[in-house]
């Protein structure tokens, strides 16, 4: 896996690609100064679904496919399954200007799908729903970041919240 910082690449992160433009794996870091979030480590991928995988999903490694080849995680996982979490919209087929290949965020400040069992400031856990997560507050728990906001339904409502993400 290669890992470069943001500024050798000619694009910026929601750009996505008809093919594999960087090898699948790269990881990308965006400084702080750039997002405004602080410093993000993106991760490049293939999406082999076949479907479009829209923003805010959480993402797994497939487990038929090559290492940055990913699928929606769904129902509990071990954290070292996971990959990112979409930020926009990574196309399933490629078409003449866009593809299957894109970038999604590993590590920093980003928003995520979260269930009615997500509470902020609580560590973050893949949920039973496909794409999303809950939070635990059980010290024992694998987890892979925390929720920093509401989530955009409110306490207690499934929505989208900014997380703040640790995935290895």
């Amino acid at each position: 896996m290669s890992f470069a910082n943001n500024q050798v690449f000619g694009d910026d992160v929601t750009v996505t690609y008809g093919s594999a433009v960087y090898p699948l794996g790269t990881e990308r870091l965006v400084l702080g100064s750039q997002t405004g979030v602080g410093d993000q480590v993106w991760e490049f991928v293939y999406n082999s679904s076949g479907v479009d995988i829209v923003a805010n999903q959480l993402l797994r490694h497939a487990t038929t496919a090559a290492n940055g080849t990913v699928a929606l995680s769904g129902g509990a996982v071990n954290p070292s399954y996971l990959v990112g979490v979409t930020q926009h919209t990574i196309p399933g087929t490629a078409t003449s200007t866009t593809g299957p290949y894109g970038w999604v965020l590993k590590r920093g400040v980003g928003n995520i799908n979260v269930t009615n069992l997500y509470a902020r400031d609580e560590a973050l856990v893949a949920s039973a729903t496909t794409g999303a997560v809950a939070t635990t507050n059980v010290a024992a728990t694998a987890t892979f970041g925390y929720g920093l906001g509401l989530s955009s339904g409110g306490a207690g409502v499934a929505g989208v919240a900014q997380v703040y993400l640790a995935i290895i």
